[in-house]
């Protein structure tokens, strides 16, 4: 009599279904995106409608935007509170890890006076494409939906902060004054 081989379960693929399952499916595949896990989300994928991403936190320190309907509420809203600094970048991108710490540096500086944010270009090409970004990186400053400083390459933290004072003044005599 011969023994029958029972079919091999891949120990990976139970874990990230398990892992799916139990953390929302959205932040978790943007974090997998680029290890090529995708073929399982998809097979999990009906779930992620009842699921809420994460508020992953990037490398810049800021708010990871994850899905185009993120970055929409997030930064073309014009219900927004504040002027919001958008971090365009991209993991193999070495000028984008050196003003990492400039950005974070910064965003502690204006603590409570921005938001601050990042778009990784590999899994937000589209996004990306729409705000008009044709290199790495870059920072935009948004307000009330519309983009009102955009600065591309590396920056030292001297320039990115002259640049939120420019931002914040150029919104407050935007706003209306009280009598």
């Amino acid at each position: 009599m011969k023994l029958q081989r029972r079919p091999r379960v891949h120990f990976e693929a139970l874990l990230l279904v398990v892992l799916l399952v139990a953390l929302n499916a959205d932040a978790f595949m943007a974090s997998t995106k680029s290890i090529g896990w995708g073929q399982y989300y998809q097979s999990v994928s009906p779930r992620q409608s009842i699921l809420r991403p994460l508020q992953a936190v990037a490398k810049s320190g800021g708010k990871m935007i994850v899905t185009e309907e993120m970055y929409t509420q997030t930064v073309l809203s014009k219900d927004v509170k504040r002027p919001v600094l958008v971090f365009f970048s991209a993991p193999w991108c070495g000028p984008c890890r050196l003003t990492n710490p400039v950005v974070k540096e910064v965003m502690k500086q204006y603590a409570g006076e921005i938001d601050v944010v990042e778009v990784c270009t590999d899994d937000l090409a589209e996004v990306a494409e729409q705000a008009g970004i044709v290199s790495i990186p870059t920072i935009q400053f948004y307000y009330g939906g519309q983009n009102l400083e955009t600065i591309v390459g590396c920056v030292a933290k001297s320039v990115l902060a002259n640049a939120v004072d420019k931002v914040l003044e150029d919104i407050e005599q935007l706003q209306p004054k009280s009598p």
